[in-house]
């Protein structure tokens, strides 16, 4: 009895780490294959940068600066040169002569030039709002991406260790059949229980390529992918060891949700939404402005003479063009703009309601992982513990071989759920930072 409590404490430090065994041989498994995407911060800064948006942003801030000089400019619109010649010479031709060059100002309206700024103002304060909600857009596609890629992985690495425990104990079958400690039909069973691990091998190499190829769609890259697991073992060929060292969190794992809540009016989508809203507003106020056409001023000079051989005469010569009555493309333009605005003003706040949800079902979701992970965690301790007794026990003759397979599937699978619950937790960690509107970034 003391013997076994001392077994069962010194096992414990060296199987506390159980759950997260094949989080190891994942990490070996692809290293080759994934030196580019370390970590989900390098996966989602490569995503972005082939997306439209960042590559259109210069051209989209010129289009801008553009705006700002119009809006900056003395005058409504750009000037208009006018001329215009008058002769006799059909006529009487007496050598009169009239000569006038002018040109035509457009005049800003009352407060037009003002409000023309502050929606250049404004169209930039949204254009960096809508860059940062495009952001966390492809955060959020790349995170899922990337833990659907991470329970792939897992899931190979599981099934490439079962494969191999497979393997290891199909040998020693065989071994003691030909002692004649077993029965051929103990070797079948060995044998049937490794053909159903590489099977399961097999599907979990699709479901990664699968997951594998996704992400690479997303980041713009094209790694290959291994045809085979690591320990991809088959008959007649020895099981690989398991790694002495082991990993203690899963890859790209993100930093732990804070104590307390984040501000929700700079979530990026609540934020995007609350500039297209105040853009539109801009653009109501500046269209009131635009009731009319701007009015014009005219400046000129004349030059005529009544005959030939007379002096030339200069004029100059000032006048105003007033557009009479008001536009009613303006104000079906100004009505548009005031809807726009009642619109998105709406969403915005329909936005800030939906990110709150999301946050405190996020929030809810991840202490929930945290409850899974401890358990499983406990599960597979006491499976392994179990299946170590078990191993011995078969060894001495003392179990039968159904017995001895059915606790190593029930180790693997507890070992399975430890893993893929820590992967899990990761999850609704970036999940959780999803909804608060926080990009990928890795843990301290």
């Amino acid at each position: 009895m003391h013997r076994q409590e001392r077994h069962l404490r010194g096992g414990a430090s060296r199987l506390a780490l159980c759950a997260t065994l094949c989080l190891a041989l994942a990490g070996t498994a692809l290293t080759a294959h994934a030196q580019a995407l370390d970590t989900l911060s390098q996966a989602f800064e490569q995503a972005w940068a082939s997306q439209p948006l960042p590559q259109s942003l210069s051209a989209r801030r010129s289009a801008l600066a553009s705006s700002r000089q119009a809006a900056d400019a003395w005058t409504a619109h750009p000037g208009a040169l006018e001329w215009r010649a008058q002769t006799d010479r059909p006529g009487t031709d007496r050598g009169a002569q009239e000569l006038e060059v002018g040109v035509a100002l457009p005049l800003w309206l009352p407060g037009q030039r003002s409000r023309g700024q502050a929606l250049v103002t404004q169209e930039e304060r949204a254009l960096d709002a809508r860059l940062a909600s495009a952001r966390l857009q492809v955060a959020g596609q790349v995170r899922e991406a990337w833990w659907t890629w991470q329970r792939a992985r897992a899931e190979l690495a599981l099934a490439s260790t079962q494969v191999a425990h497979a393997q290891a104990l199909s040998d020693d079958v065989h071994r003691r059949v030909r002692a004649g400690d077993l029965a051929r039909a103990d070797a079948h069973q060995a044998d049937g229980a490794l053909a159903l691990a590489q099977a399961a091998q097999a599907r979990a190499e699709g479901q990664g390529l699968l997951a594998w190829q996704a992400l690479q769609s997303l980041v713009g890259s094209a790694q290959p992918w291994p045809l085979h697991a690591p320990n991809d073992a088959r008959p007649g060929t020895p099981a690989k060891p398991a790694p002495a060292s082991l990993a203690t969190e899963p890859i790209g794992a993100e930093p732990v949700p804070g104590a307390s809540a984040p501000d929700l009016t700079e979530h990026p989508l609540v934020r995007d939404l609350g500039q297209q809203a105040a853009t539109a507003r801009q653009a109501a106020e500046l269209a009131d402005t635009q009731s009319r056409a701007n009015p014009e001023l005219l400046l000129g000079t004349v030059h005529s003479r009544d005959r030939r051989g007379e002096p030339r005469q200069r004029q100059l010569t000032i006048g105003l063009r007033l557009p009479w009555g008001e536009s009613p493309a303006q104000r079906a333009l100004a009505a548009r703009a005031h809807a726009d605005a009642t619109e998105l003003s709406a969403q915005a706040t329909r936005q800030h309601q939906q990110a709150q949800a999301a946050l405190e079902g996020a929030q809810a979701r991840w202490h929930a992982a945290q409850r899974v992970l401890e358990a499983a965690q406990r599960r597979a301790t006491l499976a392994q513990e179990s299946q170590s007794f078990f191993d011995k026990s078969f060894r001495l003759g003392e179990t039968d071989l159904p017995t001895r397979l059915r606790i190593a599937q029930e180790a693997q699978e507890a070992a399975r759920q430890a893993t893929l619950a820590a992967i899990d937790l990761a999850a609704t960690t970036s999940a959780w930072r999803q909804a608060a509107g926080l990009l990928p970034e890795s843990a301290p």
